[in-house]
C-alpha cells in the first residue's frame, strides 16, 4: 500500500492518568449514578403536583452501589402509596374509607379548600377517577440533557482530571 504511515503512543504521565482513573472507575461511576440521581430526585420534586411535602419527601435514589443502574423511586414509605395513581391516573374507585375521620382524603380536602369538602372529591374519585399527572418525563429529560456536564463536574471533584 502506497502512502505514509506514523506510530504513536501516549505519554507516560497520561497513560497513568487513565490508569487511576480505571482503578477507581466503580467509586467514580457511583458518584456520577449518585449525582445524577439527587439531580432527578430535585427535578421531580419541583414536578410532582401535590399541595404537602408528604409525596416529595419520598422521592429518593437508591442502587447506586455496583454495577446496575442506579433508581430514583417514589413513594412506598410515609403511608404514601398513592404515586401511581398520581402519575397515571386512575379509573372511578372508592378512595377509602367513606368516614372522613378514617380517610386521609378528608385532611386534604380540608387542607387545600377543596370546593365540596371531603364528600364532593370522594364521590368525584368514585364516579370518575382521577386524571394522570405526569411529573417524570420533563424532568428525567432535563437530567439528561446535563448528564455529561453533572459527571464531568463529579470526576473534576474526585480530582480525576488533576492527576
Amino acid at each position: 500500500m502506497a502512502g505514509i504511515s506514523g506510530g504513536f503512543r501516549l505519554d507516560e504521565d497520561l497513560q497513568q492518568k487513565f490508569e487511576r482513573i480505571d482503578e477507581n472507575w466503580p467509586r467514580h461511576r457511583s458518584a456520577i449514578l449518585r449525582a445524577l440521581g439527587e439531580d432527578l430526585v430535585g427535578n421531580i420534586k419541583r414536578e410532582i403536583p401535590t399541595s404537602s411535602g408528604t409525596a416529595k419527601s419520598t422521592v429518593r435514589t437508591i442502587d447506586t452501589e455496583g454495577p446496575g443502574p442506579g433508581r430514583v423511586v417514589a413513594g412506598g414509605k410515609r403511608g404514601v402509596d398513592y404515586i401511581k395513581p398520581l402519575l397515571e391516573g386512575a379509573e372511578p374507585h372508592a378512595p377509602g374509607p367513606y368516614d372522613a375521620s378514617q380517610n386521609s382524603l378528608a385532611r386534604w380536602a380540608r387542607r387545600n379548600g377543596y370546593p365540596g369538602g371531603f364528600e364532593s372529591i370522594y364521590w368525584s374519585i368514585y364516579h370518575y377517577g382521577t386524571e394522570p399527572h405526569d411529573f417524570v418525563t420533563e424532568p428525567v429529560t432535563q437530567t439528561q440533557a446535563q448528564a455529561g456536564t453533572i459527571g464531568e463536574c463529579v470526576l473534576e471533584r474526585c480530582g480525576v482530571f488533576d492527576r
